[in-house]
């Protein structure tokens, strides 16, 4: 057993927040952009950064560091030991005199997320309000911070976690066939056949049952619950809920009112696939202040590769998605 003290945050880390840069500044590379995000380490996108902003702030390229998201999926932590460059909604931080490694960093990540439930859309974690934070860390003999425990804590963990790996029969990720792509707006008829609104259904009022029902959720596709007792049924069609996220559900179902159901004969589970993750670019403009609703997306674009007519090439996104790796195991 180890003792523990909190220590203020200042003391024992080194930290610096990102610059802004704006998506127009934004030019296509490998050099991962961390900003305030919970998904994929927190990384929104990859490019080449510049010296300086259009402002004249200094893009400082980090590696083997820690980020901390101060808005937007507020409080979530990252360890990144890759080259990155991070916005301002993100602050990064190392441990002062010390050496950060993967298993420490680890090992902090828990330790820091407790502290997310001050934080919110309405309370940003600032510079400031971060250095007033006291984290619970164990103590060596001399009452620092224990880096060797974190250390040694965590191999014990990760050493006996067994990765194995999916087999899968593609192993290419490089489709050959280049297309030109169109612009159609996100209600568009040659896009869409119909699309179909939700309808309320409370809580109270819903009988347990096997109908998957589809709500407001950035989880499990976006199924919130189970009932016998639909309102409407729908089936092989993408899900689009007031939190701008996109699903394909092919089997049937019912939604509430917090769902619109965009249909074509021609989806299936492959090019559905291509489309949602386009759909979902726009997801940054909505959130609980502004939900996608109706009136708000209709006026929204997505790009989608086009036939020599301009019309969607359903058999492109097809076929791109079947030759991706793991795409024999959808």
């Amino acid at each position: 057993m180890k003792q523990f003290k909190y220590f203020p945050f200042s003391e024992v880390f080194d930290y610096k927040r990102g610059v802004r840069f704006t998506e127009d500044e934004h030019i296509i590379g490998d050099i991962p952009y961390v900003s305030s995000s919970k998904d994929n380490n927190g990384i929104n996108d990859y490019v080449a950064p510049p010296l300086t902003t259009k402002k004249g702030a200094k893009v400082i390229v980090y590696n083997n560091c820690l980020t901390i998201s101060n808005s937007g999926s507020v409080g979530y932590l990252f360890y990144h030991n890759y080259n990155f460059i991070a916005s301002d909604h993100v602050t990064i931080f190392w441990p002062k005199g010390r050496m950060l490694t993967k298993n420490i960093a680890l090992y902090l990540k828990p330790v820091f997320e407790k502290i997310r439930y001050k934080y919110n859309f309405g309370r940003e974690i600032s510079n400031s309000r971060l250095e007033r934070e006291n984290i619970l860390l164990p103590v060596d003999k001399n009452n620092a911070p224990d880096w060797n425990y974190m250390e040694n804590y965590t191999n014990n963990i990760t050493k006996n976690v067994k990765f194995n790996p999916i087999e899968t029969l593609n192993i290419s990720t490089c489709y050959k066939d280049i297309k030109k792509w169109g612009e159609f707006s996100f209600i568009d008829k040659k896009l869409w056949t119909r699309i179909t609104h939700g309808q309320r259904l409370i809580a109270e009022d819903r009988i347990s049952g096997d109908i998957d029902y589809y709500s407001a959720s950035e989880f499990n596709n976006s199924q919130t619950d189970q009932i016998s007792n639909p309102l409407f049924i729908e089936k092989n069609c993408i899900v689009y809920n007031t939190f701008a996220s996109a699903f394909y559900v092919e089997n049937e179902f019912t939604a509430s009112d917090e769902i619109y159901c965009f249909h074509n004969e021609k989806l299936n589970k492959y090019n559905a696939l291509f489309i949602t993750t386009i759909m979902k670019k726009n997801k940054y403009k909505f959130q609980f202040g502004r939900k996608a609703f109706y009136n708000k997306f209709c006026n929204e674009t997505i790009r989608l590769p086009i036939t020599q007519k301009g019309d969607p090439d359903w058999q492109y996104m097809e076929d791109y998605i079947k030759s991706l790796p793991y795409a024999d195991l959808i």
